[in-house]
């Protein structure tokens, strides 16, 4: 940040520390939000969430950002057992569909094949009928907040579009244009997310094959 302004005082016990501070966190928050829009990027979070009994939802787990897949856990071996389709919906892990998923819904018990969100919950399908089972999800999770003795939780070349984008936040006055900032934000960061997104070009994805038909 000091290389982008050379009047910034952020030196260990300067003037502008706790400044700087706040102006990293608003640009880190900033690049997560657009990485966030980008599939599988930085989808290294891996963490579980306990199904209540009988309760048809968990809450969602805080800072995640983009669920890239959930799974439930086989509590025999703690071994993924399948992969919950993602009921896209609104409410529809209750409502009637088309058959297999009209055998199932939130009146129902089980152990659950399916899920909606509405990122502040997510509801199962069918109803959990155990408190020790487990999903694991899969994803972006917002970083914890930067501090001066703290360790970067991105890579290297993520650390000066983030100090570039933080001098220009203190650079901005009462009452200026933040359109100036979103656009700043999309110029530094979408080329920085596609070239760290991009490192495997080890030939293109094959198809997954993951229903069968019969006739």
């Amino acid at each position: 940040m000091e290389d982008s302004s050379r009047e910034l005082l952020l030196q260990p016990g300067e003037a502008d520390v706790a400044r700087g501070l706040r102006a990293l966190n608003v640009a880190q928050d900033y690049f997560e939000v657009i990485a966030a829009q980008h599939p599988d990027f930085l989808g290294g979070t891996v963490g579980t969430v306990t199904l209540t009994n009988n309760q048809e939802w968990t809450a969602f787990p805080a800072g995640l950002l983009r669920i890239d897949r959930l799974q439930f856990i086989n509590p025999d071996n703690s071994l993924p057992a399948w992969d919950l389709v993602n009921l896209r919906r609104t409410g529809s892990h209750a409502f009637r569909r088309m058959w297999p998923w009209n055998l199932v819904s939130a009146v129902t018990s089980g152990r659950p094949r399916g899920y909606w969100t509405n990122g502040t919950r997510i509801y199962w399908d069918p109803r959990p009928n155990s408190s020790t089972e487990t999903v694991r999800f899969y994803g972006l999770q917002a970083a914890a907040d930067i501090t001066a003795g703290g360790t970067f939780a991105y890579a290297d070349a993520v650390m000066f579009p983030l100090a570039v984008f933080a001098v220009k936040v203190i650079r901005t006055g009462i009452d200026d244009d933040p359109s100036d900032l979103t656009a700043l934000a999309r110029e530094l960061f979408e080329p920085l997310i596609a070239t760290l997104s991009n490192f495997n070009r080890d030939g293109a994805r094959p198809f997954d094959y993951s229903h069968g038909h019969t006739t």
